[in-house]
C-alpha cells in the first residue's frame, strides 16, 4: 500500500510539473525570457488551483489506475484531460480576475501539454510494461480458450500461455501448472476447487487472477461485524438508500436541464439531418426494462433505415452495417443518437449513469440464464453505464452483468461522475461502437426468431440500435 501511495505521488507530481512547464514554455513562446512581472505573478499564484485540477481530471480518467490500458486510451484521456484543465483555468483566471493569461497561450500551453504529457505517460506505460517481462500463464475454467485469446489482446503487455485446463484437477496435475507465473480461474469451475487453486497459488507465491461470480460481486464490500464475540460479515441491499436516491435524482434534474439546453441546437441540426437524408422518422422508441421491472419507452435518433428489420428482422448491429443511414454513421460513433435520452433522464425514467436498460424479452430470458440478473433492475437504467466504458458493444452478457453490479454495490455520485468522464473517451475509441462481429449475426438473429415463437412477446417495431 505504501509503494503504491508513494507511486501515486511520483506520477502526480510529474503530470503537475509538466501541465505547469506547458504553460511557462507558451509564455516564454510569447514574450520570450522578459515575461511581464503582471503575467507571470498570476501564473504562479494559480499555479497550485492547476495542479488540483490536473489531480481531479487525471483521477476521473483513470491514469491513476493500475488497470492495463490501451496505448489509443491512454492518448485520448492525456488529449482529453489537457482540455478540461484548460478550461477549467480559463474559468479560475476569470473568477479570481487573474487577466494574465492571453487566449493564445492557453492553445499553445494546450499543444504543449499535449506533448509533453503524451510522451511522458507512453514512455511510463512502457517502462512498467517492460519491467515486468514476459510471465507465463495458465488458465483454467470454461471459456479458457477466448480468456486465453484476451491474454494475446493486451498490447505492450507479454503472455506466454503454457497451457488451458477445463478442471482444476487437470491443471494441478500438470508440468505446465508448475512452471507458470500466473494462473487465471474462470468462475466456472467450483467453490472448492478454486479454493484448493487458490491456496496452492498462494504456497507457490503465483499470482493469481480471478473471474469473479456474480455472488463474488455481492460481497463487495462487506463490513466486518461481531453479534457478540462472533464475527461476521454485514451486507447491505443492493437498492439505494432514499438519501442516495435523492442525490442521484438531483443530479439527473440539474444535468438533464443544463444538457437539453446546452445541446439544443446540435439536436435541432441531428433532428433536420435524419428527417431530410432518409425517409422515415426522426426518432425512435422501443420498449425497454427499467426500474423495479417496469418498461418505458425510451427516446433516440433513427440512425438505420426505416424498414430495417424487413429481411432479418430485429438483431443487433454488425459492424459496417448496411442498414445504417449516412447519417447514423456519423451519429452512432459519437453516441450523439443518445441524447434524446435526457428526456426520459428528466421525466425519471432513466439516470445518466446505470445499467443499460434491455428489451423485455432478453430481460426474461437473461434472468432465465442468470438468476442473479434480476438485481440489475434495482437501479434506474443508465445512458452510459460502468459496463459500457470498461466493456465493448459485443462484450457477453455475463460479464456487462459483473460491471453493472459493480456499480450498484459501488455506487456514489463520485463515481457517477468518473463514468461520465470516462464515456467522453470511449467516444473517441471506433472498436467502442462498432456492432457485433458478421460471425455472430446469425446467433443473434436465432435468439430473436426464438422470440417470434408462439409464446413469445411480439417483436418490436424498431431494430435495436
Amino acid at each position: 500500500m505504501r509503494k503504491s501511495w508513494l507511486l501515486w505521488v511520483f506520477l502526480f507530481i510529474i503530470d503537475a510539473g509538466l501541465v505547469n512547464l506547458g504553460y511557462l514554455l507558451a509564455f516564454l513562446l510569447r514574450f520570450g525570457w522578459a515575461i511581464p512581472p503582471n503575467n507571470f505573478g498570476p501564473f504562479v499564484d494559480l499555479i497550485p488551483y492547476i495542479s488540483l485540477c490536473v489531480l481531479v481530471f487525471f483521477w476521473f480518467f483513470e491514469l491513476y489506475s493500475h488497470t492495463w490500458k490501451r496505448r489509443l486510451e491512454t492518448l485520448y484521456s492525456v488529449v482529453i484531460t489537457v482540455l478540461f484543465t484548460n478550461i477549467s483555468a480559463m474559468a479560475i483566471t476569470f473568477m479570481l480576475r487573474e487577466f494574465a493569461f492571453p487566449r493564445l497561450t492557453f492553445v499553445v500551453a494546450a499543444v504543449l501539454q499535449i506533448c509533453l504529457l503524451g510522451v511522458w505517460r507512453l514512455l511510463w506505460q512502457t517502462i512498467l510494461d517492460r519491467s515486468e517481462g514476459e510471465k507465463t500463464v495458465v488458465v483454467i475454467g470454461g471459456n479458457s480458450h477466448d480468456i486465453a485469446h484476451k491474454f494475446g489482446s493486451l498490447i505492450g503487455r507479454r503472455y506466454q500461455v503454457l497451457g488451458l485446463f477445463n478442471s482444476a484437477e487437470e491443471a494441478e496435475g500438470n508440468d505446465a501448472f508448475t512452471r507458470a507465473q500466473v494462473v487465471c480461474i474462470n468462475s466456472s469451475i467450483s467453490r472448492e476447487a478454486r479454493e484448493d487453486v487458490i491456496s496452492r497459488c498462494l504456497e507457490e507465491d503465483k499470482e493469481v487472477l480471478l473471474v469473479p461470480e456474480l455472488y463474488d460481486i455481492l460481497l463487495h464490500n462487506a463490513s466486518l461485524n461481531r453479534v457478540d464475540d462472533l464475527a461476521v460479515f454485514h451486507i447491505e441491499s443492493l437498492a439505494l438508500t432514499p438519501g442516495q436516491q435523492q442525490a442521484k435524482r438531483l443530479f439527473d434534474l440539474v444535468f438533464s436541464l443544463v444538457g437539453l439546453v446546452l445541446f439544443l441546437p446540435f439536436m435541432l441540426v441531428i433532428s433536420a439531418a435524419v428527417e431530410f437524408s432518409t425517409p422515415g422518422h426522426i426518432f425512435y422508441r422501443q420498449k425497454r426494462v427499467g426500474l423495479n421491472s417496469r418498461t418505458f419507452s425510451p427516446v433516440k435518433f433513427r440512425t438505420m433505415l426505416d424498414d430495417a428489420e424487413k429481411d432479418l428482422g430485429p438483431v443487433l448491429a454488425i459492424a459496417d452495417d448496411p442498414r445504417i443511414t449516412p447519417v447514423g454513421r456519423l451519429l452512432r460513433p459519437l453516441r450523439l443518437d443518445e441524447l434524446p435520452q435526457m428526456i426520459n433522464v428528466l421525466k425519471g425514467e432513466m439516470s445518466f449513469v446505470g445499467p443499460r436498460p434491455e428489451r423485455p424479452f432478453f430481460v426474461e430470458q437473461f434472468c432465465r440464464d442468470i438468476p442473479e440478473y434480476h438485481y440489475r433492475l434495482k437501479v434506474k437504467p443508465g445512458i452510459t453505464g460502468l459496463a459500457q466504458v470498461q466493456g465493448k458493444y459485443d462484450t457477453d452478457a455475463a460479464d456487462k452483468l459483473r460491471y453493472d453490479l459493480y456499480y450498484i454495490r459501488n455506487y456514489s455520485l463520485l463515481l457517477d461522475l468518473q463514468i461520465i468522464f470516462q464515456t467522453l473517451r470511449v467516444v473517441l475509441i471506433p472498436e467502442a461502437a462498432m456492432g457485433v462481429p458478421a460471425n455472430r449475426r446469425r446467433e443473434c438473429g436465432a435468439q430473436e426468431t426464438a422470440r417470434k415463437e408462439p409464446g413469445g412477446s411480439e417483436p418490436a417495431k424498431e431494430l435495436q440500435q
